[in-house]
């Protein structure tokens, strides 16, 4: 297991640090049951020996539930410190099985390249040019060819906040559209689809996700 503590711009740490120590799952309205349809997506498509990246991991379920499912690559990347920790306290032993980056993605450094990139809800708050390019910088630096993406954004009819924090929304032709404008990248979809969420309080969200494979 490699755990990296980033140094961290204060106000974004304790931003999301506030979210994960002041509420349980019940109080954050990204939280969903572990049958989620990335869960099912990856499961149907990527073996067990894929390296597997979740992006905004925080206290998701999918990591740990896709290791006990023989899944053996994996790493937890998450601007909270405390989520990072409470998950690996939570998983206690089993939690060297994973790699654990805190900090902003754009200076996490993979070991190996990327299977798949999974990011449920970050890449939305990126809603400046400059800043998705960066992040695209990233995915295209470490996502090997062949490598796949798994996109989960609010849908254009989708909220046009989170957390509080204003998104930018898209919809799958969007998203890849976007994907393929940095450096005139390849990206095929594989699959797309919407998807209502139900949030622990009961409120809907409209979700775009879309499966992507880099040529």
């Amino acid at each position: 297991m490699k755990n990296t503590n980033n140094q961290l711009p204060s106000n974004t740490n304790s931003l999301w640090d506030g979210r994960y120590i002041n509420n349980t799952d019940d109080g954050l309205s990204w939280s969903e049951n572990t049958n989620s349809l990335s869960l099912r997506w990856i499961s149907e498509l990527m073996p067990n020996t894929s390296s597997i990246v979740d992006i905004g991991a925080g206290r998701s379920m999918l990591l740990p539930t896709l290791l006990s499912n023989g899944y053996k690559h994996l790493t937890h990347v998450e601007w909270s410190q405390s989520a990072s920790l409470e998950m690996q306290k939570n998983l206690g032993e089993q939690s060297s099985q994973i790699d654990w980056f805190v900090g902003d993605l754009l200076n996490w450094k993979p070991d190996r390249p990327v299977d798949l990139w999974h990011d449920r809800a970050v890449f939305h708050f990126r809603i400046d040019s400059d800043s998705v390019n960066d992040y695209l910088k990233s995915l295209h630096q470490y996502v090997s060819h062949g490598g796949h993406i798994l996109l989960a954004t609010f849908h254009l009819d989708g909220p046009e906040k989170c957390s509080g924090l204003p998104v930018k929304r898209y919809d799958a032709e969007l998203i890849l559209s976007t994907l393929n404008a940095y450096q005139s990248s390849d990206w095929v979809e594989v699959k797309s689809a919407t998807w209502i969420h139900k949030t622990p309080s009961g409120g809907k969200q409209k979700f775009q996700y879309l499966l992507a494979q880099r040529h």
